[in-house]
């Protein structure tokens, strides 16, 4: 999963590089489930309660939402849960206006998602620990 998550990094900065509207949209997508796909291989290999990957789908809410839970429940520090969401949540967003909306993305706002995503990933070792 985390190669999956850099390799997503990857073709979000070649959608940016194409520098056509059709590349900053997909590139929107490509960073906010790059953060994603880390943060599920976070939780699969924490050590102190690692979540495995046949366990991170829920049926009875969303599974990204569940998954934003379990790795604050990891963080468990209010401050860095509080970061950590809010990147999370404003890649969501944009994820969906960039995927289901009517709304064409810029190369400035393209470069400042695939940016948050890799910051967030930062954290995400900071806070954790890098396995």
């Amino acid at each position: 999963m985390k190669s999956k998550a850099l390799n997503s990094l990857k073709a979000a900065q070649r959608l940016v590089e194409a520098r056509e509207t059709y590349g900053y949209n997909s590139s929107i997508h490509c960073s906010y489930y790059a953060l994603l796909q880390y943060m599920k291989y976070k939780l699969a290999t924490f050590k102190k309660n690692p979540l495995p990957y046949e366990k991170q789908d829920k049926k009875d809410e969303s599974s990204h939402d569940y998954l934003l839970k379990e790795i604050k429940n990891r963080i468990n520090n209010p401050i860095k849960e509080r970061k950590f969401s809010e990147i999370f949540k404003n890649l969501k967003s944009l994820r969906v206006l960039a995927d289901y909306e009517q709304t064409d993305i810029t190369e400035d706002e393209s470069l400042e998602c695939k940016e948050q995503a890799e910051s967030a990933i930062k954290k995400l070792n900071q806070y954790l620990g890098e396995v």
